[in-house]
Order: C-alpha cells, then structure tokens, then sequence
C-alpha cells in the first residue's frame, strides 16, 4: 500500500514538474520589437533622409540632445543634413514594453560620423515609441535621444 501512494506521489510530482518547465515558444511581442529595431537600423544605414523620415508619423517628435524637430517634415530637413554622414549604425534593444497598438523601445546605439573621409565615433541611447497604423504597419511617434560625438 505504501509502495502504491509512493509511486502515486511521485507520479503526479513527475506530471507537475513536467506541466511547469517553460516551453519553448516563439515570442511575438520580441520578435515585434527586434524586427522595428531593424526597421531603425536600415534606415538609418541607408543613407537616405526620405527613408528615415518614412519611419515617422506625420505628427512624430524627434529630441535629441535638447533640439527638436516636431513633425515628419522637420525630421525630413535634418534627415537631410546627417544622413549622407552615418555610416555603420548598430542598434542593441533595451528594455521595451509591447501593447495592442503602442511598442516602448529603449535603444543603445553606436555610429560612424563621416565627414570629408574623418570618421568621429558616435554613440547614445534612444527611447522610441512606436504606434500601430489604421493600416497595422508601425511608425515611431517619438524618438529621443542623448549622445556624443568624438571629434579627433
């Protein structure tokens, strides 16, 4: 009879352990996330100010180091100014909160600031917000950003 609860007991212990161990499952909200991170990357590699700009709302904010830029226009004009000088961008995603319509994403980020063959390493970290569109694509509502770059 002991023999019997004993097996029992250790059955169900076996079950419940079992029933408890993580899975492992894709993750949509990561994988949402890492893919608008992407998103970011490319953009700013591309060299292209209107694809920069297209990952912005028409009404986005864009801070960074204190200057705004309010509206995918003005985002657009200093696209324009910086875009041909980034090279080498790399983005590691930080802390980020995934909802129904809103993604909260901090970015730490490194570049090269290219200017005339002198290349000045820059470096920062980002706090995006992107929103979900009526056409379930993402763009970036804000984008703020503290960083440095080294001259030599």
């Amino acid at each position: 009879m002991k023999t019997k609860i004993l097996t029992s007991v250790l059955f169900v212990s076996f079950l419940v352990f079992i029933s408890c161990t993580p899975k492992t499952v894709e993750n949509n909200d990561q994988a949402l996330a890492d893919s608008l991170l992407q998103i970011n990357i490319n953009a700013y590699n591309s060299g292209d100010a209107k694809t920069i700009a297209d990952m912005f709302t028409d009404d986005a904010l864009m801070i960074g180091n204190g200057k705004y830029n309010w509206t995918k226009d003005s985002i657009l004009a200093w696209a324009k100014t910086v875009a041909p000088f980034i090279k080498n961008f790399q983005g590691y995603l930080g802390p980020s909160t995934v909802t129904t319509d809103m993604i909260f994403m901090q970015k730490y980020w490194t570049l090269d600031f290219v200017v005339e063959g002198n290349s000045m390493p820059a470096k920062g970290v980002s706090i995006l917000v992107w929103k979900k569109q009526p056409d379930s694509s993402w763009k970036t509502v804000l984008e703020n950003s503290d960083y440095d770059i080294k001259m030599y």
